[in-house]
């Protein structure tokens, strides 16, 4: 997919995350490979949590092109921060990115009939593993929840290397999630309770015991904190659920090889998984919105996804790149050993207002994972959280 343009290029600004799946493959293209594109792009990188909760008002107005995380979907659709790329992609070119989708990693940046990102980067909640480290003491990963707390119990008591979760805020209210979903629990149903409040305390508590067998750093961390501790040191073997990311599965990515596989079942198999990856919206700020979207149609490419776009250190959207065979040997099978669990992950509420509620909700979740408050003060909290939500947005729901 290239083409000639003329040297009178066009400059675009873009706002990517901080990970090397973030930022390093589109900063590779654009400074190695811009003859396939009709415009430069410049990427500003944002922080983990900026990614999660930084004003996308506030963004919007700085860039013209936007990487961003699909919970943030429906207040982008209601304030009108980004025009739907609907508009000026091709009815085809979407019908094959629907097509390819993993799991509902394409559906999750649709809001009432329109798209507005395109999911160059998908993933959801899996498992890792140090293989290494499980061979060498003779164990295998756990299949279901009750072998995870089990699991985990016995590495403390034999003071082997830990089962280990990140509960930063925002990562235990990701985890509060898959539990449910991974139990067919519907969230965020009825404008008053997440979930039943027996299911919530349960769910809660879980977290809570588990969370006690790991390291006490464990408590900062999110997934690329505990990848890195898992991949440099040899004080953590295994982790049943967070974002999963095929960087760690690259050798020489870090000193150690990280295995990725499915999460632990509540008895209806590997499924539930909150999902994640990022998709990439054009913003009503950008002044060459026609060129922007063909810039978001080479990096979204089947054959950019699967080769040079996965190589140069980002995580594809497209799922030929999942069931590449080259591309899942350069990772440790990453694609391969997880798409089923991704086919089947759960795709989070969107609906304008949402962002506050994952972010706040985790916070108050984390009180009681920190042993702040009572889980039974959490479990209010949440709710009200949702309920005043649902007032605050009442307008554009």
């Amino acid at each position: 997919m290239t083409a000639e343009f003329n040297s009178n290029r066009i400059k675009l600004k873009g706002s990517t995350w901080g990970h090397e799946r973030g930022y390093a493959s589109l900063k590779a293209l654009n400074a190695d490979h811009s003859n396939l594109f009709p415009a430069d792009v410049d990427w500003d990188v944002r922080t983990l949590q900026q990614f999660a909760d930084q004003s996308m008002s506030e963004l919007s107005k700085k860039y013209d092109m936007i990487v961003f995380d699909h919970p943030w979907t429906g207040e982008i659709a209601a304030k009108e921060y980004f025009y739907p790329l609907d508009q000026f992609l091709s009815k085809e070119f979407l019908a094959e990115q629907e097509a390819n989708s993993v799991g509902k990693s394409y559906e999750s940046y649709i809001w009432k009939g329109h798209i507005y990102g395109l999911q160059i980067d998908t993933a959801g909640h899996v498992s890792a593993a140090r293989s290494d480290l499980l061979a060498k003491n003779g164990l295998k990963r756990p299949n279901t929840w009750t072998e995870a707390l089990e699991f985990a119990k016995k590495l403390f008591a034999e003071k082997k290397p830990l089962l280990a979760l990140p509960l930063d805020p925002v990562n235990i209210w990701c985890f509060f999630m898959t539990l449910a979903a991974n139990q067919k629990i519907e969230a965020y149903r009825d404008g008053k309770q997440v979930l039943p409040d027996t299911k919530s305390l349960e769910i809660l508590n879980f977290i809570i015991e588990l969370g006690k067998y790991g390291p006490k750093e464990a408590y900062d961390w999110n997934p690329i904190h505990l990848l890195n501790e898992m991949s440099t040191g040899d004080d953590v073997m295994y982790c049943p659920a967070l974002f999963g990311y095929s960087n760690y599965g690259m050798a020489g990515f870090k000193k150690n090889l990280i295995e990725f596989g499915s999460i632990p079942s509540s008895g209806f198999g590997s499924i539930g998984g909150i999902l994640g990856g990022a998709g990439i919206g054009i913003t009503k700020s950008c002044k060459n919105p026609e060129i922007a979207a063909k810039v978001i149609e080479v990096i979204g490419s089947p054959k950019i996804q699967r080769t040079l776009y996965a190589t140069t250190g980002g995580q594809s959207g497209h799922r030929s790149a999942w069931l590449d065979q080259d591309l899942n040997a350069f990772t440790n099978n990453f694609y391969a050993n997880t798409l089923d669990t991704l086919d089947n992950s759960y795709l989070r509420p969107r609906f304008p207002g949402f962002i506050e509620i994952q972010t706040d909700s985790g916070d108050i979740l984390a009180e009681a994972v920190y042993g702040k408050i009572s889980p039974e003060k959490a479990v209010q909290g949440i709710n009200k959280i949702y309920q005043d939500q649902l007032k605050k947005w009442a307008d554009f729901l």
